[in-house]
């Protein structure tokens, strides 16, 4: 027989599965967020970084379209001695604007071409300067020295350019690097004329048509000096955006610059509780366990799966709007995705199938 006690334990058992039974049916909503790691990271990320190749690379990554804005790569000569230095007043923690200039790069090269072309104008000029006032000399000897050296120098240029030209063929080297060639190997083919036309000239005397020749040529070096200068300007590397300079940390990158006028947040979520997220839910941020005065929302949801820790994951995308000391870029935190609200017994089931999953 039961005794007076198990009457009562018996009744407060069945009390409170009732209680539990009408709680589950009762007509309220209870909101259910999802928990989940999130980073914060910056609207936009400028990366320079270095290449084994000799290679210098700078990368605009847009965060919150996901994708790279742009990307440059600068490919020096083949043993061309170049110099890459930073603006002095460049530091860590430096507030930089768009358009400052970051650093600088010197190319000897370059410098060695404008400098070849220099000394090729001049001497165009003198000798066209010549050919008006009509003064000869007896150099005939002297300048059919120079043609036969200008053949020669063509010669071992055009060697070059063929060689260029298969390596550019097979993407043994870059477009840059074939046009520099091809442009040296120009500039022997004018320097050629040039010369048959001084030995043309104290041959047998200035003509009009040779007057205008050089003069053709003049113009011709005078726009591949021009050329040549804006393409050593182009050395110059400025900012694409506003930002902050990042300490460094790895001997590859030479510099970082983060745009956190705007910050983003990213959620892996696993591939089951994706059917759960909808676009523009709020999302709870929390940093160091303690939540975070801003407003969260999400804008993208990827449909790209990916494997982390063994668990399939999607990715995803959230604006955040607003700023606090505690959230800097790369920053983890813990967060929750307010998918709805839920009937007790619907949450329960949600609660139970999060577990089995």
């Amino acid at each position: 027989m039961l005794t007076l006690t198990s009457h009562k334990t018996l009744f407060i058992w069945i009390a409170l599965i009732l209680a539990f039974i009408i709680f589950l049916f009762l007509p309220i909503r209870i909101n259910y967020n999802l928990s989940v790691k999130g980073k914060i990271l910056p609207a936009r990320e400028w990366v320079i970084y270095k290449g084994t190749d000799g290679r210098l690379t700078s990368q605009l990554i847009n965060y919150k379209t996901g994708m790279s804005q742009s990307y440059d790569v600068t490919l020096f000569d083949r043993g061309d001695a170049m110099q890459f230095a930073f603006d002095t007043s460049v530091h860590s923690g430096s507030k930089i604007k768009v358009n400052d200039t970051i650093a600088v790069v010197y190319s000897n090269e370059i410098e060695r071409q404008i400098e070849n072309l220099k000394g090729q104008i001049i001497s165009a000029k003198a000798s066209l300067s010549l050919n008006l006032t009509g003064e000869k000399q007896a150099v005939i000897d002297e300048e059919n020295k120079n043609l036969d050296y200008a053949f020669k120098q063509a010669e071992e240029q055009k060697k070059i350019l063929d060689r260029m030209k298969v390596m550019y063929e097979k993407g043994l080297v870059s477009q840059e690097e074939y046009e520099i060639t091809k442009g040296s190997y120009d500039l022997n083919l004018i320097n050629i004329s040039i010369s048959k036309a001084k030995l043309q000239n104290v041959e047998t005397g200035a003509k009009q048509e040779q007057i205008g020749f050089i003069k053709s040529q003049i113009v011709s070096l005078e726009s591949e000096l021009a050329v040549l200068k804006k393409r050593f300007e182009g050395f110059t590397i400025t900012s694409p955006l506003d930002g902050i300079v990042i300490r460094k940390t790895n001997s590859d990158t030479l510099m970082t610059i983060t745009d956190d006028s705007e910050l983003i947040l990213i959620n892996p979520v696993k591939v089951n509780d994706k059917r759960y997220i909808i676009d523009s839910a709020d999302v709870l941020i929390y940093a160091n366990g303690v939540k975070q005065n801003v407003k969260a929302r999400i804008f993208e949801i990827d449909n790209s799966v990916k494997i982390v820790n063994g668990i399939q994951v999607i990715t995803v995308t959230s604006l955040i709007d607003g700023k606090t000391s505690e959230l800097i870029p790369n920053l983890i935190v813990d967060c929750y995705i307010h998918t709805g609200k839920l009937s007790p017994l619907d949450y329960l089931i949600r609660v139970w199938q999060r577990i089995v999953n």
